[in-house]
């Protein structure tokens, strides 16, 4: 990407454009592979590598002579993931989808057995669904809470279900743990999960992952509300913005795009 900007210096781009294609690439690379792709000739590249090496920012395999990522990049790495905060990162993802969705949104964590909110915000109905910071709810009948156990093992499932119990809350709980094994492969085919009255009568919530930069499921990000606003007219557009927006603060967190796509549908 050509930048244009006056105070752009073009041989700190050219070092970036290096570094940012050993970490897409994910592999070593020859000096005539990084100029094709970088577009530069080989023997700018070869003095940027230098001085990156210098900073041990790039390696070079001494026995094939082609370059890697140095260990400086993964401290600087590791310190941007440190500085990231989830609640701080995910709430401009959270207004974005609830000025779409014009319902609440909420962002949830597992806390051993049960699923927490830890941010929310509301949406522009007048009709609100109840669910205050630090609130606490089941994971067997929470979009949430499915999308959170999703790809644990059964031994992890059957654990935390054990410790909870599946009391059921309304007619239309999940009270089987083979019922809930079922809801758990929804969400692995299709990317999110479901309450469909569950929790509550009138209420519905659709969910789906925030992952890390580990592919990891860190978080859950929901959308709640009154079930006559997630019929089947209104609902693929809110599971269209609900699985973009969680997309991209997956992304936001440094999970790649790649990754992303492979693991949810895996």
């Amino acid at each position: 990407m050509v930048n244009n900007d006056n105070n752009h210096v073009k041989s700190v781009g050219r070092a970036v454009s290096l570094l940012i294609t050993l970490a897409q690439v994910g592999r070593e690379l020859s000096l005539t592979e990084l100029s094709t792709r970088v577009k530069t000739p080989v023997s700018t590249v070869h003095r940027l590598l230098n001085t990156l090496m210098t900073y041990h920012l790039v390696e070079q395999n001494q026995e094939n002579g082609k370059y890697r990522l140095g260990l400086e990049a993964l401290h600087l790495g590791t310190a941007v993931l440190h500085q990231l905060d989830l609640r701080q990162e995910a709430l401009p993802f959270m207004r974005e989808l609830a000025e779409i969705a014009g319902e609440t949104v909420n962002l949830c964590v597992l806390d051993g057995h049960e699923v927490v909110y830890i941010e929310k915000v509301e949406g522009s109905s007048s009709l609100r669904m109840f669910a205050r910071i630090g609130l606490r709810a089941p994971v067997y009948c929470t979009g949430a809470g499915k999308v959170l156990l999703s790809e644990m093992s059964l031994d992890e499932v059957r654990s935390i279900l054990r410790k909870q119990g599946m009391e059921p809350l309304t007619p239309n709980t999940i009270t089987t743990f083979k019922e809930f094994l079922r809801a758990l492969e929804f969400v692995r085919l299709h990317g999110y999960g479901v309450d469909e009255e569950e929790c509550e009568i009138g209420a519905s919530c659709l969910a789906a992952p925030i992952r890390d930069h580990r592919g990891k499921i860190v978080a859950s990000l929901s959308v709640s509300g009154a079930s006559v606003r997630f019929g089947s007219e209104q609902r693929p557009e809110l599971i269209s913005q609900l699985l973009r927006i969680s997309r991209e603060l997956s992304e936001r967190l440094g999970c790649r795009a790649d990754e992303f796509l492979k693991t949810s549908s895996s």
